[in-house]
């Protein structure tokens, strides 16, 4: 089993035409004006997946600063789900920057049955405490639905690039120990906040928490994989490509060079994801 748990699929009139959102979209226009900046359509993904040997995604779109388009966008991620239950799995994605409407489209598409939220993101202006503060009321609900809640988070140094933003560690922080019931999910290996597990006081709170290995292979070499495995633990680690920015196969090499086969190499690559969505759709039949 094979589960890649970081697609992104954009609203389908961006697919037809990006530069009719650079003016009204800030963020969108930092990481998409190039036209380098690929974007996948329904059709690119699905072949993606068959091309690649991959059984499943978790596919969400982008945050919107615009209500209308991020509800089109999700919306648009649910009818593609529908049309392939067993392959599609729905995360709902939204931007903070207007709380009340954040949290109107979090209890949308969680009452609706998106299997959890993310990739939930604050492009351009980073993350800060109030921003952290903000997104309480949307992990709230999740945390009644039992979904999980992925959060971009990137590396504080190193080199530029677009998405790359400024982030308050403490108040990542601060919003895992307010939610150690639930599962988190830092994209692109937590920017490695995973080595702070290693101090025990933080240890305790993070046994919920999961990286991702998003864009891996742009920042980090093969060593990565097993730093964060004997960091958070070997259940705590999910393959996600970002794709289409990058497909598996790149991951695939960075795994085998790090000498990861056998069993870690499938928790990694599906065991470790499904086991976080199947665990909702266990405890709601146990209710």
């Amino acid at each position: 089993m094979i589960i890649d748990c970081h697609t992104h699929l954009l609203l389908r009139k961006a697919q037809q035409d990006r530069s009719v959102f650079f003016q009204s979209e800030v963020a969108f226009r930092s990481l998409y004006s190039s036209p380098k900046a690929r974007i996948a359509t329904t059709d690119d993904i699905l072949r993606y997946l068959d091309e690649s040997g991959i059984d499943k995604a978790i596919v969400f779109g982008f945050p919107w600063e615009n209500y209308e388009n991020s509800k089109r966008n999700n919306d648009e991620i649910w009818d593609f789900h529908e049309r392939y239950p067993d392959r599609i799995v729905p995360f709902a994605t939204f931007s903070l920057t207007k709380r009340d409407m954040a949290y109107r489209e979090c209890d949308r598409t969680l009452s609706a049955g998106f299997a959890g939220l993310g990739e939930i993101s604050m492009y351009e202006i980073g993350w800060s405490l109030s921003d952290f503060e903000n997104l309480k009321p949307c992990l709230n609900t999740a945390r009644l639905k039992r979904v999980p809640v992925m959060i971009h988070v990137n590396e504080p140094v190193g080199h530029n690039y677009p998405g790359k933003v400024s982030m308050d560690v403490r108040a990542l922080f601060k919003t895992i120990k307010a939610f150690p019931d639930m599962d988190i999910i830092l994209a692109h290996f937590g920017g490695g906040f995973f080595i702070y597990s290693l101090m025990p006081e933080i240890g305790t709170t993070m046994k919920r928490v999961y990286v991702d290995t998003a864009a891996a292979p742009f920042i980090y070499d093969n060593r990565i994989f097993m730093a964060a495995v004997n960091c958070l633990g070997e259940d705590n680690v999910l393959m996600g490509t970002d794709f289409p920015l990058l497909g598996i196969k790149r991951y695939l090499k960075l795994l085998d060079e790090a000498g990861i086969d056998g069993p870690l190499k499938d928790k990694i690559l599906g065991i470790n994801i499904l086991t976080i969505l199947e665990r909702r759709l266990k405890q709601n039949h146990d209710d």
